[in-house]
């Protein structure tokens, strides 16, 4: 049986509790941890299995996530123009649920997020 997708998604579920009072709120808390799991590149073979289950438990230390804004654009639903984010890592996009009346907030949010993330991989 694989045990890697159910590791993984429990996993997931740790680092997002974790991460609560780090950034406050559940959207970021599923961001960052979505993140930080989806970096890691996936066994190809059998013996990889392990290398790849010993870096998921290490997560956040030693992550290979690179996380950086890809985009800050607004969004308009209906007759209301919101602001929101794109963040990139390597070759994935992920966008943040949260929206921000102005271009302003939407970019003080977007570095605050960075600011956070990058202090949970760089933690001793």
């Amino acid at each position: 049986m694989d045990e890697i997708g159910p590791r993984r998604e429990e996993r997931l579920r740790e680092l997002t509790l974790d991460f609560l009072p780090i950034f406050g709120n559940g959207e970021d808390a599923i961001l960052a941890a979505t993140m930080l799991v989806m970096a890691l590149a996936s066994p190809i073979s059998g013996k990889d299995r392990p290398r790849y289950l010993a870096a998921l438990e290490r997560l956040p230390k030693g992550s290979a996530a690179k996380p950086r804004v890809l985009l800050v654009s607004p969004y308009t639903a209906g007759t209301a123009r919101d602001w929101r984010v794109t963040f990139a890592d390597h070759h994935v996009e992920y966008q943040s649920s949260r929206h921000f009346p102005t271009k302003a907030e939407a970019d003080d949010y977007a570095s605050d997020f960075l600011v956070r993330l990058r202090g949970e991989i760089d933690r001793p």
